[in-house]
């Protein structure tokens, strides 16, 4: 069997150090198997993040009859916006079981992202299990979100997207951890970075489980940031390097007291605490604590060569008067930020000024107690401009977040409006979006950018103003599915539905 690799940016790579390889479902048989023949071609899949850098070696599907019609021409593993990575055609068998099919060189997988593992059905014939992603599942290494299930139907194999019932494919990978640090290859720090210090000599507080694998109605302040990991703001020591860290630096288990520029890229923010000096009273939205942008206005975007990482930290500004931050950003750029506690600042995560190269994650982030001052207009988060003319693999998520606006001159709790520029695609899934103002705002103003491929999916809201979700301008969304008012005694705590706005 032949591995064939296809489109831009694809990762291949050479075999290197890896930790022990898993699967997602193991060697045995699947439950509740059901036996379907459609009589037309389906292309069948499942759809998964890593929590961590790694490879696939192995695409592997399961087989329940013996007659070798029922047997996948071909499988292939996908990024999240369609481009083919690998494929391998696959010869009829009349075994049954887990078959593996090995790709001829790895592929490289990275943490964050969404990927697809699918299978080509082309006598239509399958096996499923109903119900089966109704739920998020997670491994050690992987997280299924529900309805992970995907599939599409055509005449030739291609990228699956819809859904049916929570259905499982049973269709998996061999999925091999990196022994590295996830998104990073450890440079040595530059001379103004400081040692790094992880743990303090007693922890501040009791450490609990971090949110990893949880969604976005089970954060609170005990599961994201410092807490998980017995620390505090006020038990680290303090930031002695550079406010302007050159590319490379990695800033771990310290308190910055100051606002952070990295605009440099290639920089890592973990286990610290950021608590700035200054903000801004001004409408005009442009401070930010920590920015990678390269200056104070709309046309000046992130240009670095490589992204910029924060997680597991925390970002307090509640030291400081609303009128000195109801218009600054906790964050303000392109960047990937994971499992924060963001508080006390007049707006949350801000993409915007993103330029064209790197991804706009915001992943399990709690944001809350956002405060207000004179004419500021206040989001938990929002999305400005999103282009992939120069990188059409660039990502822009929020997933699995908590945004909580309960204060202030509030527009939305996650507000993606394209202002200038175009927004390419973004996903919003997962989220619990709480407080005034609209929950979830879809805007494209009359003269400005457009947007498109905006999907937004399982997300649970709480509206103390406006409304759940609103559309105004634009072709509307893409997708949009699961989404419910917040229910705190209900499973999964789902609502009453609620439609698109």
């Amino acid at each position: 069997m032949t591995a064939t690799t296809i489109g831009t940016g694809l990762a291949a790579v050479p075999d290197r150090a890896q930790a022990a390889s898993s699967t997602t479902f193991g060697t045995t048989a699947p439950g509740r198997l059901e036996h379907v023949d459609e009589g037309i071609p389906v292309e069948l899949g499942m759809r998964f993040t890593p929590s961590t850098d790694g490879t696939v070696s192995t695409l592997r599907f399961y087989k329940a009859r013996s007659h070798p019609r029922t047997t996948p021409s071909s499988v292939s593993l996908w990024n999240s916006s369609g481009t083919r990575l690998a494929r391998v055609a696959v010869s009829r068998t009349s075994a049954t079981g887990w078959i593996d099919v090995k790709l001829d060189s790895r592929v490289k997988l990275s943490a964050g992202k969404d990927y697809v593992v699918s299978a080509f059905a082309g006598s239509g014939s399958y096996s499923t299990t109903r119900k089966y992603f109704s739920q998020t599942r997670t491994t050690p290494t992987l997280t299924m979100q529900r309805n992970a299930g995907v599939y599409t139907n055509g005449r030739s194999s291609s990228f699956p997207r819809s859904t049916y019932g929570g259905s499982n494919y049973w269709v998996d990978t061999v999925f091999s951890p990196s022994l590295t640090a996830p998104g990073t290859t450890s440079p040595t720090p530059t001379a103004t970075s400081p040692a790094p210090t992880t743990t303090p000599t007693t922890p501040a507080t009791t450490p609990t489980t971090p949110a990893t694998g949880l969604m976005g109605w089970q954060l609170n302040a005990r599961n994201v940031g410092l807490a998980p990991f017995g620390l505090s703001c006020s038990s680290l020591p303090q930031y002695t390097g550079s406010l302007t860290p050159a590319a490379g630096t990695r800033i771990s288990g310290v308190r910055v007291e100051g606002n952070l520029d990295l605009r440099n890229g290639d920089i890592v923010v973990e286990r610290s605490c950021i608590r700035p000096r200054s903000g801004s009273s001004a409408s005009s939205g442009t401070a930010a604590i920590v920015s990678n942008f390269v200056c104070g206005r709309d046309s000046c975007p992130v240009i670095s060569a490589k992204s910029i990482v924060i997680r597991d930290s925390e970002i307090d500004a509640s030291g400081l008067p609303a009128s000195q931050i109801a218009a600054a950003c906790a964050f303000r750029g392109a960047g990937t930020l994971q499992r924060n506690y963001l508080h006390g600042m007049g707006s949350g995560i801000c993409f915007y000024g993103t330029g064209m190269k790197h991804d706009a994650i915001a992943e399990q982030n709690y944001v809350t107690d956002l405060r207000s001052y004179g004419e500021s207009h206040n989001e938990a988060a929002t999305l400005r401009d999103f282009m992939r003319d120069e990188n059409p693999d660039r990502v822009a998520r929020f997933t699995r977040n908590r945004f909580d606006i309960a204060d202030g001159n509030v527009t939305a709790g996650l507000f993606i409006q394209s202002t200038g520029e175009d927004i390419d695609t973004v996903l919003v899934d997962g989220n619990l979006i709480e407080g005034g103002g609209y929950n979830l705002f879809l805007n494209q103003p009359s003269s400005g950018g457009t947007y498109r491929d905006a999907r937004a999916i399982n997300n649970r809201f709480l509206s103390t103003g406006w409304g759940p979700s609103t559309v105004q301008g634009g072709p509307g969304w893409a997708e949009w599915r699961d989404n419910y008012r917040y229910s705190a005694t209900a499973a999964d705590a789902r609502g009453a539905a609620v439609a698109a706005g």
